[in-house]
């Protein structure tokens, strides 16, 4: 029974080093451009990333520009994995932190304070590429992407005593949507 397992152990070891082909690397660059919908209307998102390709795996980093209900910078992590021939299918999956940007400032009574900030960011799904030419790629893509802004309104109301208190309203917004994106990619893969 243990020389089974030790066989079973080192049988994925004994498949890979037969393989004489080295992986393919190289660089690689994505530029998208995209829709966002969930319960709030349909709106644009851009996305920029770069990095490499080791065989049929991509890893970078890249930022974007996201307008659904607050804009926002995500800076994330890509990860790609293709499959199929040439690797013309590909799952892929950004992870990062959302930074966010400016609010619409409302002119309400006796506000002192209107602060946004960041929080959690994420994007994956699976896509397809269609090569046109030997460094260019177009790629179609659909997922689920998850954004998280937090939001912090202060009022301070008139008071006839002394120092007039603080009130803190602490808004945290959790946005889940379907995005789809197309893509022009250049680069190897």
């Amino acid at each position: 029974m243990k020389i089974a397992g030790l066989l079973l152990l080192f049988l994925p070891l004994s498949i890979l080093a037969q393989n004489k082909k080295i992986a393919k690397t190289g660089w690689h660059t994505i530029t998208s451009i995209g829709i966002v919908t969930g319960e709030a209307n349909n709106k644009p998102v851009y996305q920029l990333s770069g990095g490499l390709v080791f065989g049929r795996y991509y890893i970078g980093i890249g930022l974007g520009y996201d307008t659904y209900q607050y804009n926002s910078f995500p800076l994330f992590a890509d990860w790609r994995m293709g499959f199929g021939r040439r690797n013309s299918g590909f799952l892929y999956a950004n992870g990062g932190y959302n930074v966010a940007g400016n609010i619409k400032n409302e002119n309400e009574f006796s506000k002192t304070k209107d602060e946004s900030k960041g929080g959690f960011y994420m994007d994956a799904g699976i896509g397809y590429r269609i090569p046109t030419g030997s460094l260019h790629r177009f790629s179609v893509s659909a997922g689920y992407s998850h954004k998280k802004i937090r939001r912090q309104k202060t009022f301070i109301y008139p008071c006839f005593a002394g120092n007039c208190p603080e009130d803190v309203y602490d808004y945290r917004y959790n946005f889940g949507r379907i995005v789809a994106k197309m893509s022009w990619e250049l680069g190897r893969w």
